[in-house]
């Protein structure tokens, strides 16, 4: 039987169900094993994706952890902003103020979590699974009152042949209800993935291989130090010693330089006595040339440079700051881009007033401060020289033009 076939089997039970999913939300596993029936269809939504194992990474990796904790800390700076677009002016906005249900909402996402709390939460689902999603709550009226993160690994995504998505399922696990959304009670963030477009792709699918090398050779060093009898000091010479010198040899030399008060001590040897230092194995080397080839490919596919995981082997005060910008520039701002564009699509329907966006506030970023200072300059520049008017630049950063009498 073929696709057409089993569709015109399944279309009036499945939309009867549809309807009635739309009207209202529910908790129910019929509308699971509903979904299933479209999954044999149209496939897994994207589920095979997103692995547990990917999230097992995040406690086990401190260099992923590092990395996922360094944008955490940066997404969650830049406050995000309700603005209505005033009528009338062209690309005039202005801020709706604390005490509008939107601002609040977005300010106080639910009793549970915090605005800091949630954005730590979407960037490490983004950072592991390489998808993230929100579940929106609605009030009687229908407008949003709460938002709360769901684990991308436990959401499955019930494809639709027209509508491209028909509704998501969320399993909360521990014998707990299934969750079924319709698509216009969840945002859903993820990048891109050429080889399913119902999945995210997780930045660990590329990175797994290096990742694992370098935990695998913490592990070998680990155990090696713990099995070691290899000494790090041969003493040679030309005669053997009776044990009884050797034991005094020895208490002589613990005597001496035992101890981290007593470390670099000059020794003086016996006559016919040679010291040498066995450094390094080959294999040891290997090990320790394995986390820096994890660290560069951390730092590569994260977008975080190497002196804010720690790297600090080149760093000067003018490199940290240079990185800080970088990392700003290049890896936080378009990472709030997409979440800005994203909210605005998704997000800002539900808010009830088609009029409202949503913004970032870069304003209190040290590390663009600079940035700022080099656009205040050039609107200067484009001032004297004509190319730009005050009331344009003034419409360029959102105000309104000069009253002019």
């Amino acid at each position: 039987m073929g696709v057409r076939e089993s569709l015109s089997k399944l279309a009036p039970a499945l939309l009867r169900e549809a309807s009635a999913f739309r009207r209202r939300r529910r908790e129910s596993a019929a509308w699971a094993a509903a979904s299933d029936r479209w999954e044999q269809l149209f496939g897994d939504g994207g589920r095979s994706w997103p692995l547990m194992s990917f999230g097992e990474y995040y406690p086990k990796s401190a260099l992923v952890y590092s990395a996922i904790k360094t944008r955490q800390d940066a997404v969650s700076r830049a406050p995000l902003k309700v603005y209505r677009r005033a009528r009338g002016v062209r690309a005039r906005t202005e801020p709706v103020g604390e005490d509008h249900p939107a601002q609040r909402v977005v300010d106080f996402p639910n009793p549970f979590w915090t605005r800091s709390g949630i954005w730590r939460a979407t960037e490490t689902y983004l950072g592991l699974w390489g998808a993230a999603f929100w579940g929106l709550e609605r009030d009687g009226g229908g407008r949003v009152s709460e938002i709360w993160p769901l684990r991308p690994d436990r959401m499955k995504i019930v494809p639709d042949p027209r509508d491209y998505v028909r509704g998501f399922v969320y399993y909360p696990g521990q014998g707990r209800p299934f969750v079924s959304y319709v698509p216009e009670d969840i945002v859903w963030m993820r990048y891109f993935n050429p080889l399913d477009e119902y999945a995210g792709l997780s930045p660990i699918a590329p990175l797994r291989l290096s990742v694992d090398m370098a935990m695998d050779a913490l592990k070998a060093g680990r155990t090696s130090l713990s099995n070691d009898s290899v000494p790090g000091l041969f003493i040679e010479t030309s005669d053997t010693p009776t044990d009884e010198e050797a034991r005094e040899f020895y208490e002589r030399w613990e005597s001496r330089f035992r101890g981290p008060d007593r470390v670099n001590r000059p020794a003086l040897l016996s006559s016919g006595m040679k010291a040498v230092n066995l450094g390094f194995s080959p294999r040891e080397m290997e090990h320790v040339q394995s986390l820096r080839w994890s660290l560069e490919d951390v730092s590569r596919v994260y977008g975080v440079p190497k002196p804010l995981l720690g790297d600090l082997e080149h760093g000067t005060f003018a490199n940290f700051a240079t990185a800080r910008r970088t990392f700003w520039e290049d890896t936080i701002v378009p990472q709030l881009t997409m979440y800005q564009d994203t909210l605005n699509q998704r997000l800002v329907p539900s808010l009830g007033d088609p009029s409202l966006h949503l913004e970032f506030d870069l304003a209190a970023v040290e590390a663009l401060r600079e940035n700022e200072n080099d656009k205040a300059q050039r609107r200067q520049i484009y001032v004297k020289a004509g190319i730009m008017t005050v009331d344009e630049v003034r419409a360029e950063m959102g105000m309104g033009p000069l009253r002019r009498e």
